[in-house]
């Protein structure tokens, strides 16, 4: 499980640089893909990215890095959240 896990988090950081890739070249008009055209592809990247390593990095030990880590990952999740339901994109 934990194998499979860790290969997620790789794989949505591959996606998430894809996705900020196409977006600036969509965004600047050098190039465009129709998903890209604003930022809501790669919020869900964020959102399915930040989840992944958060669950990848909690540990049930009580020490400050295995506490804080994740946590910051569900809150860059949750910001992301916010901002998608406020259709900030």
């Amino acid at each position: 499980m934990k194998r499979a896990i860790n290969f997620l988090g790789w794989i949505g950081v591959s996606l998430t640089i894809l996705t900020i890739i196409l977006t600036l070249l969509t965004t600047y008009h050098f190039t465009y893909v129709k998903y890209f055209s604003d930022y809501l592809t790669l919020q869900y990247c964020i959102i399915f990215t930040m989840s992944a390593w958060a669950i990848k990095m909690f540990e049930f030990k009580t020490n400050l890095k295995n506490i804080l880590y994740p946590a910051t990952c569900i809150l860059i999740a949750f910001g992301t959240i916010f901002f998608v339901f406020m259709k900030v994109y």
